[in-house]
Order: C-alpha cells, then sequence, then structure tokens
C-alpha cells in the first residue's frame, strides 16, 4: 500500500491506545502497535480483531519502556507517531518504580528513537494529561479565571501522595525538552479522567473500573472533571494531520460532572438496573476548564456527558465485564473512586 501513511502507537492495549487504533484502521492507515509481550494473546485479542474488521492494516511489535533502542525498529521508516504508553492508577506501594521512571524513561527511550526515524517521521503526538497542568486545583491558573495550556502542575510531589499526577507533568516536560534539543515537531494531548465506550473485555482499567462500580451497584460520590475517548483519540488523529497543530491541546469538559446529574442520567437510561440515587446536593460545580483551543485550532466537538456514560455502561454490559445488580437489590458499599 505505497503512500499509506504509516502511525506507531505505543501501548496499544491501553483505554485511548485502543480506540485510537480504531479511528487509525478506520482512517485506512497502516498502524505498528507495541505491546510489552506478543505472548500475551488474551490482552491482545481485541486489538486482532479490529485489524481484521477495518480497513487498515495492523502489525503488533514488543517493546519495553525501559530498554533503550527498544522502539528503533517500530518507529523506522513511520509517519506518525503517538506515544500514549504511560501507568494510569493512584495507588502503589513504589510510585518511583511503577509511575515516575516508566513514565519519565518511556518517554525519554520513545522520543530517541523518534530522533532516529526524523527522515520520514512528520510529528510525535504525546498523550499527556490536564493532571500536568493543574493538580487538585492547588494553585490558581495563571489567567486568574480559567486552566488553560498555559499552566503546569508546580505543586504535586511522591512526598504529598500526587505521584501519577507528578509523572504526567515530569514526562511532558522532559517530552518537550527532548523535541526541542533533537528537532522534532512535538504536540501534545492533554486528557481529564477518560471515560466511554470499551472495546476490550478486560476490566483492569482504572476508567473501565469507575463505569463498572457503578452499574454494579455502587455509590457514586464526587463530581469528575471528564472527556469521552472517542473525542481524546480524535484530538490525537487531528493533532497529526492538522499541519498548524501546535503546542498543547486540553481536551476536557468544562465543568466537573455532579453525582447527581449521573445518577438521574443512568437511572433514567437503566431502569432495570440498581443504580444509586444521589439526592439533590450542593456542588461546586464552577467551570474550571478552558478547552477552546482544541476546538479552535483543530475542530474537535466533544460528546455529550451523558452519552459517554450510557455508552460505556452499554458496552460493558455487552461484552459481559459488568454484571450489573436488578432493580431493587442491595447497593454495595463504598463509592468508585473519582
Amino acid at each position: 500500500m505505497s503512500g499509506v501513511p504509516i502511525a506507531v502507537v505505543t501501548g496499544a492495549g491501553g483505554f485511548v491506545a485502543t480506540e485510537l487504533i480504531k479511528q487509525l484502521l478506520s482512517k485506512g492507515y497502516n498502524v505498528r502497535g507495541t505491546v510489552r509481550s506478543l505472548s500475551d494473546t488474551g490482552k491482545m485479542q481485541h486489538l486482532t480483531k479490529l485489524g481484521n474488521a477495518l480497513p487498515g492494516n495492523l502489525e503488533l511489535q514488543e517493546a519495553n519502556l525501559l530498554q533503550e533502542g527498544s522502539f528503533d525498529e517500530v518507529v523506522r521508516g513511520s509517519t506518525f507517531l503517538f506515544h500514549t504508553a504511560s501507568p494510569f492508577f493512584i495507588e502503589t506501594p513504589d510510585p518511583q518504580k511503577d509511575l515516575i521512571d516508566p513514565a519519565l524513561k518511556g518517554t525519554q527511550n520513545v522520543l530517541a528513537s523518534a530522533a532516529k526515524a526524523k527522515d520520514t517521521l512528520k510529528r510525535v503526538v504525546l498523550t499527556s494529561s490536564v493532571a500536568g497542568a493543574n493538580c487538585t486545583y492547588a494553585a490558581p491558573p495563571k489567567n486568574g479565571s480559567l486552566y488553560t495550556e498555559e499552566d503546569w502542575n508546580e505543586t504535586s510531589s511522591l512526598e504529598n501522595g500526587q505521584a501519577y499526577h507528578l509523572s504526567k507533568t515530569v514526562a511532558e516536560k522532559e517530552a518537550w525538552r527532548l523535541a526541542k534539543e533533537e528537532g522534532l515537531d512535538l504536540v501534545a494531548v492533554l486528557p481529564n479522567f477518560v471515560l466511554g465506550p470499551v472495546v476490550s473485555s478486560r476490566a483492569d482499567g482504572t476508567s473501565v473500573g469507575f463505569l463498572k462500580g457503578i452499574v454494579e451497584g455502587k455509590p457514586v460520590e464526587g463530581t469528575p472533571l471528564i472527556c469521552d475517548v472517542r473525542d481524546v483519540a480524535a484530538a490525537h488523529v487531528l493533532a497529526a494531520e492538522t499541519p498548524s497543530a501546535s503546542g498543547r491541546y486540553i481536551v476536557s469538559q468544562r465543568t466537573p460532572v455532579t453525582a447527581t446529574y449521573l445518577s438521574k442520567v443512568l437511572r433514567e437510561r437503566f431502569p432495570q438496573y440498581a443504580i444509586p440515587e444521589v439526592p439533590e446536593l450542593e456542588y461546586d460545580v464552577k467551570e474550571r476548564i478552558d478547552n477552546s483551543k482544541a476546538a479552535r485550532e483543530l475542530g474537535l466537538r466533544l460528546t455529550p456527558e451523558s452519552s459517554t456514560f450510557i455508552d460505556g455502561i452499554v458496552t460493558l454490559i455487552q461484552l459481559g465485564v459488568a454484571q450489573p445488580l436488578p432493580s431493587g437489590a442491595p447497593h454495595s458499599e463504598g463509592a468508585p473512586a473519582v
């Protein structure tokens, strides 16, 4: 297939990466996805099925974030490189080893391979996070109003228990440093808490666990700022294909979702299940995020929040990941983490 763009996606089995691969294959790309082990066929089955069903071609290759040169072969000759691979969980006994090192060293190794492929590589698109722009709103936004792409997280540390937020921040800063040093065209996509429909029947992800908990009757708490996985993937593709794209792009709803709203939407859509009811409460739901840059420069249009939740739960039930409680059943103790 001469002339067809070649897209490399690191961490191919991840939630965002899977949807990204799906969209790239749908557009006819040749996709090279990296996984830690080709022998773990269970974690790759959903990718293989996508490759068999969609117009583009999919090739999976092994690569190790912590091994220098591990990405050289997969990146060689590629058109676009999407670096999505990075751990996403909050609690771990060794945050340096489990979060910081893979995020930072992985970015260094992947971009080192990118620097060797500059003869064909047009752009690197990095999956960062809104966690790299602010952290639980510990510091006010630079413009005094809404958090934008100009803000950086300068408060997270291992000592205050925000290792995940720190990992995303240091990895993105390192990516920008290396891109400047090596002359790479880099664009960063900053999603918030990613939810929405799933393709894989794996149930070990943080985002999947949140929706699975709700449909299985766990009470809902908190006011998360969310984004749809389909929008996040689309932002990556647009960031690669739009020649004028530059810098960072936040992909997030502007205002937090309340537990009351979420409960109401899901109880109306799934009356047959025991979705916990949340009474009207006082919430701090003022607008916090300025997401206008992605709309203005990339043409990104966000999926309504209700569709993100409903479509996500539909796929969890369809794939057998979630076992919904029938209406009238007692609810579980504890709330999904937000």
